[in-house]
């Protein structure tokens, strides 16, 4: 079937490409794409339905007495039936179950009261934050910074106050550090603050991103629950034999111990899990991990591919068609990022979703050996940057897949050669204003998460041992996800933004164009930029200044003669 041909409800409006298709633009593909990649679309649907049918086969295999299992079943129980044991074992005491009671009442309590709150506010700084990125972008890093440190500093004191030192030293250490790495990167951070403030604005004026990107991991989030659901169910398929290990069981009672040959006490029963079982897990699993990385790059083409549109609605300098400026480009047809996505697409984003699945699961692996041994380590702290450039490269080449339409491969190549000629050395400095974002969502979460634990920790002092540290230290740990989770969508949808519009400028002069003047000047700024191109004819980077700076507008330092552009050419010609 041709899903170009008939795209049904990811059909264009009457406006989506107008402005590519007059201005003569050939660098974003906005004509009939056709599928790439098919390999991976099939092996990953396959595997999808692995998941789904045998899924249902786990849930239907549960084995139904597996919530009554206990510790004290598996350590003492000599026959191995959870009825007998059951049977066998005293009620519990008055005294266990108001433990129990007041533990449950005191968490749900804080639950009821803390969630909502971290949610509300979570959502409510998402919104700001977009907000003062656009008009304030200096002053809100800045403010971020400092109040985030602040924060943290001022938290570790009160606990050590409250008496919790170790956790207090731990914070003021972590505003500590955060103080340093800011103060060296201080010449950066303006610098960062421009590009955090043109991503703002690209998200802006595609306002359709947010709810769209909040749509894609909410459904993302739903298949991910049914595939975990599904492994713990596989978990939990199987039956409770004696440990083999057992020397000597016991033949009495349902409350013993058990040893092995040299006499030490091991369990008396373990849970033999079924084999079909165990390779369900495995195929799960990797659908798990191959699932959530996809979710990531679909989020990222989606913006990409919008965000591409609108960069590339304006003509570029030189051009016979009228000079564009931001403030009046056509906004990206979300609809139609999407349907090249989930269509043509597809295998492409399948594709580079399995590559950082296997990098991730290649850093992890390093960083578990890393702790074996120092030639581990010292292979770890080796590997470990090669492969974060390897993560970076894969979402550039996702970028240029959402651009150009082409495979993964060939996209890939493409931005290599056009990094490489132009200013691959600017992976040096990508790296602030994530690190930045990243500091600073981490640093308020855990501030936020501290907070919860202090009001908690007030409401139950005046508990039992059991309900005073706990119900603080998970409530708090809970609040403290809800906030990263929501500040970190929000960072992401920054970096992607960021991410697409750079990959867009080096398009630009890959083909000898200067497409948005503005976006020219921020970029050059960037330390590494100031390369000669290999025909010897142009020298991108940032120009130095002119003699008398004020007989020029701003806007000629980008612009290039008519006799001086080149004809369009490169690997994007004709897309």
């Amino acid at each position: 079937m041709d899903v170009e041909g008939n795209p049904g409800i990811f059909a264009p409006t009457n406006t989506d490409n107008q402005f590519l298709h007059q201005s003569g633009v050939t660098i974003y593909n906005a004509d009939k794409r056709s599928r790439k990649d098919v390999s991976f679309t099939v092996t990953y649907v396959s595997l999808s339905a692995v998941a789904a049918i045998w899924g249902i086969v786990a849930f239907a295999s549960v084995d139904q007495n597996s919530s009554l299992y206990t510790i004290g079943f598996y350590e003492n129980s000599s026959t191995c039936d959870i009825h007998k044991y059951t049977a066998a074992q005293p009620p519990q005491t008055v005294g266990e179950l108001s433990t129990d009671v007041t533990f449950a009442k005191a968490f749900n309590k804080a639950i009821a009261i803390f969630l909502p709150i971290s949610a509300a506010l979570a959502l409510i700084s998402s919104v700001l934050y977009l907000i003062l990125f656009r008009r304030y972008a200096k002053a809100t890093v800045f403010l971020s910074i400092g109040l985030s440190v602040a924060c943290t500093f001022a938290l570790g004191i009160a606990c050590i106050i409250m008496g919790s030192p170790v956790a207090g030293v731990i914070l003021i250490v972590f505003a500590v550090i955060a103080a340093i790495l800011y103060f060296f990167i201080r010449s950066n951070l303006a610098l960062c603050a421009e590009l955090m403030a043109l991503s703002a604005r690209a998200m802006y004026e595609n306002a359709a991103l947010v709810p769209t990107a909040i749509l894609i991991k909410l459904v993302g989030a739903g298949i991910l629950v049914y595939g975990v659901a599904a492994f713990i169910c596989a978990l939990q398929v199987g039956n409770v034999t004696r440990n083999p290990a057992v020397f000597r069981p016991p033949l009495l009672g349902e409350n013993e111990i058990c040893h092995n040959t040299e006499g030490l006490p091991i369990d008396c029963c373990v849970f033999k899990q079924r084999t079909w079982a165990i390779i369900y897990c495995i195929f799960d699993a990797i659908f798990i991990s191959w699932t959530t990385m996809l979710i990531l790059e679909i989020k990222l083409y989606t913006v990409a591919d919008t965000l591409s549109q609108w960069y590339f609605s304006a003509p570029a300098l030189g051009s016979s068609a009228v000079v564009g400026r931001m403030n009046n480009l056509t906004r990206g047809s979300v609809r139609q990022a999407l349907r090249h996505c989930l269509t043509t697409s597809f295998g492409s984003v399948a594709f580079a979703s399995a590559i950082i699945t296997i990098i991730n699961f290649v850093r992890r692996l390093l960083q578990r050996a890393a702790r074996n041994n120092i030639i581990c380590c010292i292979i770890n702290c080796i590997a470990q940057p090669i492969l974060a450039l390897l993560e970076k490269f894969t979402s550039f080449a996702t970028i240029a897949t959402a651009i150009t339409g082409q495979g993964f491969l060939p996209a890939a190549r493409a931005v290599f050669e056009t990094l490489t000629k132009n200013f691959l050395q600017t992976y040096s400095i990508w790296w602030v204003p994530e690190r930045v974002l990243g500091f600073t969502v981490f640093l308020f979460s855990l501030s936020w998460g501290g907070i919860v634990f202090s009001i908690t920790y007030g409401m139950t002092k005046n508990k039992d041992g059991s309900a005073k540290w706990g119900v603080p230290i998970v409530v708090g740990i809970l609040c403290f996800f809800l906030m990263a989770y929501v500040l970190s969508f929000v960072a992401g949808l920054l970096m992607d933004a960021i991410n697409t519009i750079y990959i867009c400028y080096a398009f630009d002069k890959d083909q000898r164009r200067v497409t948005h003047p503005e976006v020219h000047s921020l970029f050059a700024q960037v330390p590494g930029l100031t390369v000669e191109n290999p025909d010897g004819n142009i020298m991108y980077g940032a120009p130095e200044p002119a003699p008398q700076p004020q007989q020029y507008p701003p806007q000629q330092l980008y612009q290039y003669p008519p006799q001086q552009l080149l004809p369009q050419k490169g690997p994007y010609n004709g897309l």
